[in-house]
């Protein structure tokens, strides 16, 4: 694997990655990455290199969008050849895998696979045009780079259908879906226990989580639905500051519970919460092509809690998208009336009915269609055939 990231479980994306390899026999993986991981754990026994690139100060500088625009054109220099073999060693690869993001990390994938004459698998989890911008006069070229990059690759991985459809849009050429893998050992609390309140009178709904990319202001938005449906809601996540600096003040409606690793943050949700909430920023502004075409990692999650699962957003977000088409499974509002989810909130509170109808329902739909043996078992299947003689 050369690539940004390596599987390790102190970030979200590092952690899918850590799921889908973790079975993998560690004499057969080679991970070459920007670091090494110090936190969070790596997989053990698996050798990871520290790979740095030409020119990477300049991704901290005022010159990133320069340095990116020159990229596009070839004139950013890629890491020597001599120095990629030093840290492949005399490791003797069938396949290799990378992520696309940081396209440095990628591209040096890349000429690695056509040096070595091996086949190239790619998962692609965001557009990496939001997260890498370049100066107007290269997007034309940067695309044209990613489109031959993309369509080299033998095997390529993509996150939902619509970031499917929308690379072969851009590309030209068709990928795989791999949704993003729950945890294994997710297993659902007894549907029973949504038949009462967590606290009696008052409906308790878990977020678990980075508050980036809007969620933490839309709850902010949103807490006056939630106080006047008589609920509040229970934060598992860094202590907010910045824009959401207002939530931890918000006392009578949110509870801010800081930062823990996901395993206990889903055992406390199960514990002390009647839901769980996914708020899509409403609008999306400057998100809204990344919340059309990722997956939100945590869906998977929340519908194996055996909890209610509340989304809210516009309705051309992936995960609202999903929720829409699954309607037993996961209660969606847009989250742009207030009233309308407020409603929502009430019935709830009100219904134990419906909560364990939503619980059940949310528990069915995410293990047929997100069951992580099965998520694993196509990732296996989609690199040993990319690893095959054409």
């Amino acid at each position: 694997m050369i690539s940004d990231e390596g599987p390790q479980t102190g970030t979200a994306g590092g952690i899918l990655l850590h799921r889908l390899l973790a079975g993998h026999p560690a004499d057969r993986l080679r991970v070459i990455a920007r670091y090494v991981p110090a936190i969070g754990e790596p997989l053990p026994q698996v050798d990871y290199i520290p790979l740095r690139t030409p020119w990477a100060a300049l991704e901290r500088s005022r010159f990133h969008r320069l340095k990116r625009s020159l990229r596009a054109f070839g004139l950013v220099p890629g890491v020597p050849a001599r120095e990629l073999d030093r840290a492949v060693g005399d490791f003797s690869p069938d396949v290799v895998l990378c992520v696309m993001q940081h396209a440095s990390y990628y591209d040096t994938a890349w000429a690695f696979a056509r040096r070595r004459n091996l086949p190239l698998a790619v998962i692609v989890h965001d557009i990496n045009d939001d997260f890498e911008p370049v100066l107007p006069w290269a997007r034309s070229a940067a695309r044209r780079r990613d489109g031959r990059f993309y369509r080299f690759a033998r095997c390529r991985l993509c996150v939902s259908p619509e970031m499917s459809r929308y690379c072969e849009e851009l590309y030209g050429a068709r990928g795989e879906v791999l949704y993003p893998n729950r945890s294994p050992g997710l297993l659902p609390r007894a549907f029973g226990d949504s038949d009462a309140l967590r606290t009696p009178g008052t409906l308790t709904i878990g977020f678990a989580g980075n508050l980036g990319y809007g969620y933490g202001t839309e709850i902010l938005r949103l807490l006056p639905a939630l106080r006047s449906a008589g609920a509040r809601i229970v934060l598992y996540s860094r202590k907010p500051a910045g824009p959401y600096a207002a939530l931890a003040e918000a006392g009578d409606v949110c509870e801010w519970r800081d930062f823990v690793p996901s395993a206990e943050a889903w055992s406390a949700i199960q514990r002390d919460c009647d839901a769980v909430w996914l708020p899509y920023p409403n609008p999306a502004g400057r998100m809204e092509r990344l919340f059309r075409h990722h997956f939100p990692s945590k869906l998977p999650e929340y519908l194996a809690l055996g909890m209610p699962v509340i989304v809210t957003g516009p309705d051309f977000a992936t995960g609202a998208r999903w929720a829409l088409n699954h309607p037993s499974a996961a209660a969606f509002v847009r989250g742009d009336d207030l009233a309308e989810l407020a409603q929502l909130l009430v019935r709830l509170r009100e219904q134990g009915r419906l909560r364990r109808s939503l619980a059940e329902g949310a528990w069915a739909a995410g293990e047929a269609e997100f069951s992580p043996r099965e998520l694993v078992a196509k990732f296996c299947s989609q690199i040993e055939r990319a690893s095959q003689p054409c």
